[in-house]
């Protein structure tokens, strides 16, 4: 499972929010994005994070974010090639596409020889547009490197819908292991400390993590009627509006974390 192994994912703190069971188990680990649109600060505090980092097997492909937050429709998802279709903006969608290709151009230097690869799920955890297109790169990829291609089990109700156009027909092939929860808040930290930290500073992680192996062949979402249950790590959240910015606001994030702390107490 973790011979010759991969992490991958979109921003710094995607690591522990998602995947913090195989953190210190996999052979390296690779963000995509540092630096953001407006937001001058954010790279500099990243690399700043990266070059702290508790696990030496760390670096970035310092790729620009396209800031795609909240641009798809999630009441009505559409899967693209390169991530999900974006409605709201034509200017983000162009980033969204050239961001795309950066990361499979990027990543392909990396994949040569790997043997598993992990990464986001196809429905964008929470539901994060960025998420989704790591997903789609990396999937792109698997039928050129021949990887097996691992993702987490996290969905909120923002993204239900999409996740259930997967496990539609869907073969549950997973490992459950227990999250990193000391080595997860410790890298936390060191988020919080370099002003780079997007989630919640009171957030409470569940117990454990199912890593689900994704199939060979690019799976698109099914059209079957039924399928395997397989474990899922929930967040509640409150669904945007429509004019909500392109980051959460502060007070998005409050209103958030109280939900988030109520569904882990009763996942655990």
């Amino acid at each position: 499972m973790f011979e010759d192994s991969l992490l991958i994912v979109a921003h710094p703190d995607d690591d522990i929010l998602w995947l913090s069971s195989v953190l210190d188990k996999v052979g390296q680990i690779v963000f995509c994005f540092n630096d953001m649109p407006h937001r001058e600060d954010i790279g500099d505090a990243r690399k700043k994070t990266i070059a702290e980092y508790p696990l030496a097997n760390v670096s970035t492909l310092d790729i620009v974010e396209a800031r795609s937050f909240n641009k798809a429709d999630w009441n009505n998802p559409v899967i693209t090639d390169y991530g999900i279709e974006l409605g709201k903006n034509r200017h983000v969608d162009a980033r969204y596409r050239a961001a795309y290709e950066d990361v499979v151009s990027a990543a392909r230097q990396l994949l040569a020889g790997r043997k598993n690869v992990y990464t986001h799920n196809p429905w964008g955890e929470y539901g994060h547009e960025d998420h989704i297109l790591v997903y789609r790169a990396l999937k792109t990829l698997q039928a050129e490197f021949g990887y097996t291609l691992w993702f987490s089990n996290y969905c909120s109700n923002r993204s239900v819908t999409l996740m259930n156009d997967y496990i539609s027909g869907f073969n549950s092939d997973y490992e459950c292991l227990p999250a990193n929860r000391s080595l997860a808040q410790d890298i936390a930290r060191l988020y919080e400390q370099h002003n780079c930290w997007t989630w919640f500073t009171d957030y409470q992680w569940f117990e454990h993590e199912c890593l689900m192996r994704d199939g060979p062949v690019s799976r698109e979402p099914a059209s079957l009627s039924y399928g395997h249950n397989f474990p899922v790590n929930y967040l509640k959240v409150p669904l945007p509006e429509e004019n909500t910015p392109a980051q959460p606001a502060p007070g998005l994030f409050a209103r958030i974390a109280g939900r988030i702390r109520r569904a882990s107490g009763r996942a655990r």
